[in-house]
C-alpha cells in the first residue's frame, strides 16, 4: 500500500471513530424528524408537498424514505447513511484534490474537511443537505476537470435537488469553464457549457416531470421555489428589503465583472494566461460562501457548504509560499464574516464524555437523550404513550392498544419527532407549527385537514407555540382533554372515527 493510501485509510478510520457516537443518538433533532417523518409517509404512499410538506427541493425526503425502506424505520437508518455517505465523500475530495494540486495537499485539506464536519462543531454529525450535497458537488467538479461536462452538470443538478443553494458551487464552475475562452477555442468553449447547463438541466426537468405526472407541479414549485424566496428573505433587511443580500453578493458581482473582463480579453487574442487551480478556488469559495449564507437565517451547518473551498485553500496556503497570504487573507475573511453575521460554531465538550457514559451503561436513555435537548425524552416518552397499552386482561396481557395501525394525530407545537417516534400519520400536511405561524391560509388549511381526517389525539404544548384560532375551534367542538405531560396537553376525540 502505498504511504499517502495509507494516511488516507487512517483519515478515514479516525473519521469513522469520530462520527461513530452518531450512530447511538436519539431523535432530537428538528431537521432530522422532519425528514424522517416525510420519509415515512412517502413509504406509506403519500406525494411530497400534497400530502405532506416541507420547503427543500425533493432529494433529501426521498433519499430519507429509502434509507428507512432498506435499512428500517429508525434514526439510526439515516445515522448509518451519513457515515457511509461521508466517507465516500472524503475519498471523492480527496481525489479532487489531488487532481487540482498534489497528495499532500491533498490530504491536508481532506483532514480540515473532516474534522470540520466531523466534531460537533457546525452540525456536520446532523443528517442535513448542506453535508449530502458536498458528494455530488466534488464529482460534478471532478467530472468537469476531465472534461466530461455534461456527466459534470448531472451531478451538480443531483446536489441542487438535494438543496437549492447548490446552484451557487455550479456557477463557480461554470464561471470556471467559461473563462478557459480565448478567440483559439472559442468553438470548443461554448459547446462545453451547453453541455455542462444540459447536464444540470435533465435532473430537475425530470424531478419536476415526475410531479407533473403526478398532479402535484403546482405544489412542487410553489414550495420547492417559490417558498425559499420568501424564506431566504428572512433578516436580510438593511435600509431596504433585501438590501444586506445585495451587500453580501458583492464578492460575487467582482468576480462577475473580472470574468467578463477576462472573457473580452481572451476573444480579442489567440490565447490568454490560463486559468489557474487557485483562481478556480477563490472563485469556488466565494460563490459557495454566498450561498451559505444569502439565507438571513443562521444556521451553523449552512457554513459546510463553503468548507471543501475552505479546506482546499487552507491546504494550499500551507505549501504555496506565493499563495500564502492571498489564503490566509482569504481564510480570516471567511471567519471573520462568519462571525459578524452571527454564525457561533461551538463544540460541545461532554458530547463524547456522555456517549461514553451511556455505552458503558452508567447512565439512562433519558439523561443521556436530556442531553442532546431537554424536550427529546419527554418526546419518547409521550410516543411511547400514544403507541402503549389501552386494555389489559386479567392476566395483565394487552388486548387493545391506545392508537391503531390507521389513527391519525395532530401535534400543535415544533415537535415532529413525535410523528415519527409514534408511528403515526400526521393529520395534515403541516408537521411543524413553523410552517403554520405567518400564514393564516396555511392555518386555514391545517385545521380542515384535521377536521377531515379526525385524529384520535391532537397535542398541544401548554401554552402554545403562537395563535392557531381555527385549530382551537376544532378542539372545542371535537376534543376533550385527556390527559397532560409536562408541558403537553393531549386531546382525545370525543367519539372515535368510524372505521
Amino acid at each position: 500500500m502505498k504511504k499517502q493510501h495509507l494516511i488516507l485509510a487512517i483519515i478515514l478510520s479516525v473519521t469513522f471513530l469520530l462520527r461513530f457516537p452518531t450512530l447511538f443518538e436519539p431523535l432530537w433533532y428538528t431537521d432530522e424528524a422532519i425528514y424522517l417523518t416525510i420519509g415515512q409517509k412517502i413509504l406509506r404512499g403519500g406525494m411530497m408537498y400534497v400530502d405532506i410538506f416541507d420547503h427543500k427541493t425533493p432529494g433529501i425526503y426521498y433519499l430519507t424514505a429509502g434509507a428507512l425502506g432498506i435499512l428500517g424505520q429508525s434514526v439510526w437508518s439515516i445515522k448509518f447513511l451519513l457515515t457511509i455517505w461521508v466517507l465516500a465523500t472524503l475519498v471523492v475530495f480527496y481525489l479532487l484534490g489531488r487532481r487540482l494540486f498534489n497528495e499532500k495537499i491533498a490530504l491536508v485539506a481532506t483532514i480540515i474537511f473532516s474534522v470540520l464536519t466531523s466534531l460537533p462543531i457546525i452540525e456536520g454529525n446532523a443528517f442535513n443537505s448542506e453535508i449530502l450535497m458536498i458528494l455530488p458537488i466534488s464529482l460534478g467538479i471532478l467530472f468537469g476537470l476531465d472534461k466530461k461536462f455534461f456527466l459534470s452538470g448531472v451531478f451538480f443538478s443531483l446536489a441542487f435537488i438535494l438543496k437549492v443553494p447548490a446552484v451557487f458551487d455550479f456557477a463557480a464552475f461554470f464561471v470556471f469553464v467559461g473563462l478557459t475562452i480565448s478567440k483559439k477555442d472559442i468553438a470548443q468553449t461554448i459547446p462545453n457549457l451547453l453541455k455542462l447547463a444540459g447536464g444540470f438541466v435533465i435532473p430537475i426537468f425530470l424531478a419536476t416531470t415526475y410531479f407533473a405526472l403526478n398532479g402535484a407541479f403546482g405544489q412542487f414549485f410553489e414550495s420547492a421555489f417559490l417558498y425559499n424566496i420568501s424564506y431566504t428573505g428572512y433578516g436580510n433587511k438593511f435600509i431596504v428589503e433585501n438590501g444586506l443580500l445585495l451587500i453580501k453578493a458583492l464578492p460575487i458581482v467582482l468576480i462577475v465583472l473580472y470574468s467578463i473582463f477576462r472573457i473580452n480579453r481572451g476573444l480579442k487574442t489567440k490565447g490568454g494566461a490560463p486559468i489557474t487551480a487557485k483562481e478556480f478556488l477563490i472563485i469556488w469559495l466565494v460563490f459557495s460562501f454566498y450561498g451559505a449564507v444569502f439565507g438571513g437565517r443562521l444556521y451553523e451547518h449552512y457554513l459546510i457548504q463553503a468548507l471543501p473551498a475552505f479546506s482546499l485553500i487552507t491546504a494550499v496556503s500551507c505549501y504555496d509560499k506565493k499563495f500564502r497570504r492571498t489564503g490566509f487573507i482569504l481564510v480570516t475573511v471567511i471567519l471573520v464574516l462568519s462571525s459578524a453575521l452571527g454564525f457561533r460554531p461551538w463544540f460541545n465538550s461532554s458530547y463524547y464524555t456522555n456517549f461514553f457514559q451511556y455505552v458503558t451503561n452508567r447512565t439512562s436513555f433519558d439523561t443521556y437523550a436530556a442531553g442532546f435537548d431537554k424536550k427529546t425524552p419527554k418526546n419518547y416518552a409521550i410516543a411511547s404513550f400514544l403507541a402503549g397499552c389501552e386494555k389489559y386482561n386479567s392476566n395483565k396481557k394487552c388486548i387493545q392498544t391506545r392508537t391503531r395501525k390507521d389513527d391519525k394525530l395532530f401535534v400543535y407545537a415544533n415537535l415532529p419527532d413525535i410523528y415519527f417516534l409514534s408511528g403515526l400519520d400526521p393529520a395534515s400536511r403541516y408537521i411543524t407549527y413553523l410552517h403554520l405561524f405567518d400564514s393564516q391560509k396555511a392555518q386555514e388549511v391545517a385545521a380542515g385537514e384535521v377536521e377531515k381526517s379526525k385524529p384520535k389525539y391532537i397535542l398541544v404544548q401548554n401554552p402554545p407555540p403562537g395563535s392557531f384560532d381555527a385549530l382551537v375551534k376544532v378542539l372545542s367542538d371535537h376534543y376533550n382533554l385527556f390527559a397532560s405531560y409536562e408541558d403537553m396537553d393531549i386531546y382525545k376525540i370525543n367519539k372515535p372515527p368510524s372505521r
